[in-house]
C-alpha cells in the first residue's frame, strides 16, 4: 500500500482531483438515496391516518323572484328562491370507474319524539325563547294591523302559559290588505316573533319618550298550512297555504276546519322540547363532524363496518345526552321516529346549545296531528363529544343527536316528510382512496353532469403527496446523477491509476514479484482513496439530507380558497417525517467501494494478462 500511495503522491493534483470528485458523487448519491426513503417512509407511514372524503353541493337550475309585502316599508321585497328542474340523488354518482370506499349517500336525519328523556332545550329551563304561540287575543284598541299595534293574549291554547294576560305587539305585517282589528272581539292565531322590530306609530312613541329606549320584535302570524310533503317532495293541494292566518272567535269556531286545526297544531307548540334528532348514515366518517375534528368518541368504540351493512340496532350517542339521562355504555335508547327532515343536517335545526329552529305546520293537510311511524330501541355502543363549538359552522352536530346505521331505519323513504330539498355539502358525501381526486373527477366529467359541485377533504394529503413526489423526483435525479458520476469517475481514473501503470506492473513482475502481490500493490491506495472519498462523501450527504423536510415540501405561499377545483385543506393532519436513517449512506459507500474494486480488479487482471517483457518493449519503444 506505501507503494501505491507513494506513487499516487507524486501526482498530487491528479490524486487530490480525484478524491474530491468522488467525495461529490458520493454526496449526490446519499443525498438522493436519503430524500427518497424518507418521503416514502413518511408515506408509508401516515397513510392510514388520511381519509379523502367528498361532499356534493346541487347547483340551482335558476332562480325565481317572489314578492313579499313589507308592512314597515309598504312595498314589497324581492326574494330569491333556488329552483331545480329535479334533485339528483346518490344514485346519479354510479359511473364507472368511480372507485367509492364508502357512500355515496344523502343523509336525512329523523325527529324522535322521546318526552321520557331529558334533552337540551330541557336542561336549559323555562325560558319562552322563540317558541310558536297559538292564543287567542284582543287588540288594546281598534287597529288596522298594517303597522305594530298592541294586543293583549287572553287565552292560551298552544305554547308558553306565562304569556297568558301580557300585553305585545302585534302586525300583519305580510299582508298587503289587512283586515280591521276591534278590542271588543277576540281573534286567534297562530303567531311568533319574526326577525321584524316595532314600527310606525309604536316606534315613534317609543323614541320620543325621555326613558331608555328598547326596540323590541313583534309578533308575526302564520300560516296554518301543513309542512307535510309527499315522499317525492312535492307539495300536495292544502286549502290554508297562502289564506287566511287571522281568525275571529265565535260560537262554534273551533268546531269548524280552521277551528280543528287550530287546536291540532298547538299540540304541537311545545312539542319540539320532548323531541332528539337522530341520523342515519353508511359510515360515521361521513359525518364533517367526525370528519373534521369537532366530535370525537371518548367512551366506547365505533360502530362497525358489519353493523353499518346490516343495519344493526346501535348507535353513538353524545356525552351531554348520556349524563342528562343518566344513562351508560351499553344501555338502550328509545327512538320514535315521527318526522323526516330530507333537506338539512341535524345541527341547523337542534343547535348545541339548546335552541331549537323548529317547524309550524307540523300537521297533514286534513289537519290531523302526524304521528310516530317507527319504534325501536337502539344500543349505545359508543358515547361521543363535542371537542369545540362553531356557531357558525354549517356542519356542527346537532344537541342530542343519534348516530345511527342507515340501514337500521326501515320506513327512511319519505315517510312524514316535512322538509326536503337536493344535495348539499351537509347532507350528501362520499369516501375515495387517498390520492384519487384528479381521477374522480376526470371520469365524472366524462359521464356526469356540471349540476353537481363536489368539494374534497383530504386532510392536506394532496398537497403533502405531492410535495413528497417531487422530492422523490428530485432524489432520484441526484441519486442517478451520482451513480452515473460514480462509474465514470472509477472506469477514468482507475485507467489513470492501474492501467497507464502497466509498466510498473511489468518491473515487479520481472523482479519475481507474484500476481496477487502486485495487485495489492496497485489496488491497494487507489481503493483507499475510493474508500475514503465515499465515506466522506456518504457523510456529507446524510447531514445535508436531515435538513431537507419532506413534509413541509408541498408548502403553497397563495392563497387556494377560491382556486378552481382546489382541495379543502381544512383539518390537516400534522405530519412528523419518518426518523432518519443513515442506511442509505452505507449501502451507496458499500456501493461505491465494491463498484470501484470491481473496475479496478478488471483492470488490474487486463495488465496481468499480458506478458511483462512485451509491456518493457512497448515502453522502450516510447
Amino acid at each position: 500500500m506505501r507503494n501505491s500511495l507513494k506513487q499516487m503522491m507524486r501526482t498530487p493534483v491528479r490524486t487530490i482531483l480525484f478524491l474530491g470528485l468522488m467525495i461529490f458523487a458520493a454526496l449526490l448519491m446519499t443525498l438522493g438515496a436519503c430524500i427518497w426513503l424518507k418521503g416514502t417512509r413518511t408515506m408509508a407511514q401516515y397513510e392510514d391516518r388520511f381519509m379523502t372524503v367528498g361532499t356534493v353541493r346541487q347547483i340551482p337550475d335558476s332562480f325565481e323572484q317572489e314578492l313579499v309585502w313589507n308592512a314597515e316599508t309598504k312595498d314589497y321585497e324581492v326574494k330569491k328562491n333556488a329552483q331545480y328542474s329535479h334533485y339528483y340523488t346518490p344514485e346519479d354518482l354510479l359511473f364507472d370507474g368511480a372507485a367509492y370506499i364508502a357512500g355515496p349517500e344523502q343523509r336525512a336525519f329523523y325527529i324522535s319524539y322521546q318526552p321520557e328523556y331529558v334533552t337540551m332545550s330541557k336542561s336549559m329551563g323555562d325560558g319562552i325563547g322563540w317558541a310558536t304561540l297559538f292564543a287567542e287575543f284582543s287588540p288594546v284598541e281598534d287597529c288596522m294591523p298594517d303597522e305594530s299595534v298592541k294586543i293583549e293574549i287572553t287565552k292560551v291554547i298552544g305554547g308558553d302559559p306565562r304569556l297568558e294576560g301580557v300585553v305585545d305587539y302585534f302586525c300583519d305585517h305580510h299582508n298587503p290588505t289587512p283586515e280591521m282589528l276591534y278590542k271588543d272581539k277576540t281573534y286567534v292565531a297562530m303567531m311568533g316573533h319574526q326577525a321584524s322590530y316595532i314600527h310606525g306609530r309604536a316606534y315613534e312613541e317609543k323614541m320620543q319618550s325621555k326613558d331608555e329606549v328598547y326596540i323590541g320584535l313583534e309578533m308575526v302570524p302564520f300560516s296554518l298550512e301543513s309542512d307535510l310533503l309527499l315522499p317525492d317532495g312535492s307539495r300536495p293541494e292544502d286549502v290554508f297555504r297562502s289564506g287566511q292566518k287571522i281568525f275571529e272567535v265565535t260560537d262554534g269556531f273551533y268546531e269548524t276546519e280552521a277551528g280543528r286545526r287550530i287546536l291540532n297544531l298547538a299540540q304541537t307548540a311545545l312539542l319540539w322540547r320532548d323531541c332528539q334528532p337522530v341520523t342515519g348514515t353508511n359510515q360515521t366518517s361521513l359525518l364533517m363532524p367526525f370528519y373534521n375534528g369537532m366530535a370525537y368518541i371518548c367512551e366506547g368504540r365505533d360502530i362497525s363496518e358489519e353493523e353499518y351493512e346490516k343495519g344493526s340496532k346501535v348507535c353513538l350517542a353524545p356525552k351531554a345526552f348520556m349524563e342528562n339521562n343518566g344513562l351508560s355504555l351499553g344501555d338502550s335508547v328509545k327512538v320514535r321516529l315521527r318526522y323526516t327532515d330530507r333537506k338539512m343536517n341535524a345541527g341547523r335545526k337542534f343547535w348545541l346549545e339548546g335552541s331549537i329552529n323548529f317547524y309550524t305546520g307540523l300537521v297533514d293537510t286534513d289537519g290531523n296531528p302526524l304521528e310516530v311511524f317507527e319504534t325501536s330501541e337502539y344500543t349505545v355502543v359508543g358515547i361521543y363529544d363535542v371537542a369545540f363549538s362553531d356557531a357558525e359552522s354549517k356542519f356542527a352536530p346537532g344537541a342530542d343527536e343519534l348516530v345511527v346505521p342507515m340501514e337500521s331505519i326501515e320506513a327512511r323513504d319519505g315517510v312524514n316528510l316535512i322538509n326536503c330539498g337536493p344535495m348539499t355539502d351537509t347532507t350528501a358525501s362520499f369516501r375515495i382512496p387517498n390520492g384519487s381526486i384528479d381521477e374522480f373527477l376526470r371520469g365524472w366529467a366524462a359521464c356526469g353532469t356540471d349540476k353537481l359541485e363536489f368539494t374534497f377533504y383530504d386532510m392536506g394529503y394532496s398537497r403533502l403527496k405531492e410535495g413528497i413526489d417531487n422530492m422523490k423526483v428530485v432524489s432520484l435525479v441526484l441519486l442517478a446523477a451520482g451513480v452515473i458520476l460514480t462509474v465514470l469517475l472509477l472506469f477514468f481514473f482507475s485507467h489513470l491509476f492501474i492501467t497507464k501503470q502497466a509498466q510498473r506492473t511489468a518491473v515487479e513482475r520481472s523482479l519475481g514479484m507474484r500476481k496477487a502481490a502486485c495487485r495489492w500493490s496497485m489496488l491497494s491506495g487507489f481503493a483507499l482513496l475510493v474508500l475514503l472519498g465515499s465515506v466522506l462523501g456518504a457523510v456529507s450527504g446524510f447531514r445535508i439530507s436531515a435538513k431537507v423536510s419532506a413534509a413541509n415540501a408541498g408548502e403553497t405561499y397563495y392563497e387556494t380558497a377560491y382556486t378552481a377545483g382546489a382541495t379543502n385543506l381544512d383539518h390537516e393532519i400534522a405530519v412528523e417525517e419518518a426518523a432518519d436513517s443513515a442506511m442509505p449512506a452505507v449501502c451507496c459507500t458499500l456501493f461505491i467501494v465494491a463498484a470501484g474494486v470491481t473496475i479496478g480488479w478488471g483492470k488490474m487482471n487486463r495488465s496481468l494478462r499480458r506478458e511483462p517483457m512485451q509491456l518493457l518493449a512497448e515502453r522502450a519503444e516510447q
